[in-house]
């Protein structure tokens, strides 16, 4: 385990620390904790560079000639794993994405009224429910999955949205990463919420997969990698299936549209969270 990160704090408008955290879940990090107008992001010492805090404070520049703050400051300190764990720890709480699904670490507890209760153990990942892309695909999955459906889950970190799917009635799920940690906490994941025998975890690409379509192919990624991997990901779904996309930031919404319209792609859903945005898609 990483003993040492290096913590970049940014001071702003709480308004847009979604758009801080899209940034910077580009760059390698692995953890956020917000503390009203702080908002800390964890990166390890092996992926840290030094340029990310010039990065960092060129983005916010941006969003201040765009009139979205007004100022801000961005500050780098060095922490060991040991002395921001715990207070990540402490800011996960159990999430209650829909009045039917709620998303909980193991170490909290919930006694609200939700029939779905999925347990993740992030280790300081996305996939706790407490992202808007992450709710919205669950929003999306609770609307559209069909009892039988074979799922695909394109860059399944936590594996909490295969989780869901088979939850929700889906037949199975395949999961797949390239992140080998990712894959070990999927694994961590799907065995602690009883589904290992219905969601496969497969490392690697999605070119890594045989020939199977599936019913529903979802993608919680972001704008470059969807566009990237748009015909890969449209030759694993069956004729009139599913796409359900998300990662994509409101501004870049149409972009993705455009791009999965050119093959033959069209809009049959669409949900937006502040600055983000989620969208189904149907050949």
């Amino acid at each position: 385990m990483t003993e040492k990160y290096f913590r970049l704090c940014v001071t702003a408008d709480s308004s847009i620390n979604e758009l801080v955290v899209g940034f910077l879940s580009n760059v390698g990090a692995e953890g956020f904790v917000e503390e009203g107008n702080e908002l800390s992001c964890y990166i390890a010492e092996d992926k840290w560079k030094p340029d990310y805090k010039t990065e960092v404070s060129d983005f916010l520049t941006r969003l201040r000639n765009e009139g979205r703050i007004s100022a801000f400051a961005v500050d780098v300190s060095e922490v060991m794993n040991r002395d921001w764990n715990s207070l990540w720890e402490e800011s996960i709480v159990p999430v209650e994405v829909t009045d039917n699904i709620v998303i909980k670490p193991s170490w909290k507890d919930y006694h609200g009224k939700a029939h779905i209760v999925v347990e993740i153990d992030p280790k300081m990942s996305f996939g706790t429910g407490h992202h808007e892309t992450t709710r919205m695909m669950i929003k999306l999955l609770e609307k559209h999955i069909r009892r039988g459906d074979r799922v695909l889950d394109v860059g399944t970190g936590t594996g909490v949205l295969a989780i869901v799917a088979v939850k929700l009635g889906a037949e199975s799920c395949v999961a797949v990463d390239k992140d080998e940690w990712s894959i070990s906490n999927a694994h961590e994941n799907v065995d602690r919420n009883g589904v290992g025998d219905r969601v496969k975890i497969i490392p690697g690409e999605i070119t890594s997969l045989d020939e199977e379509k599936f019913d529903v192919v979802q993608a919680n990624l972001n704008r470059n990698t969807l566009i990237y991997i748009k015909s890969e990901i449209a030759q694993k779904c069956k004729p009139g299936g599913l796409l359900m996309l998300s990662g994509i930031l409101s501004l870049d919404e149409s972009s993705v549209r455009e791009e999965f319209g050119k093959i033959g792609y069209g809009v049959v859903d669409l949900l937006h969270e502040l600055e983000w945005s989620a969208i189904v898609l149907r050949k």
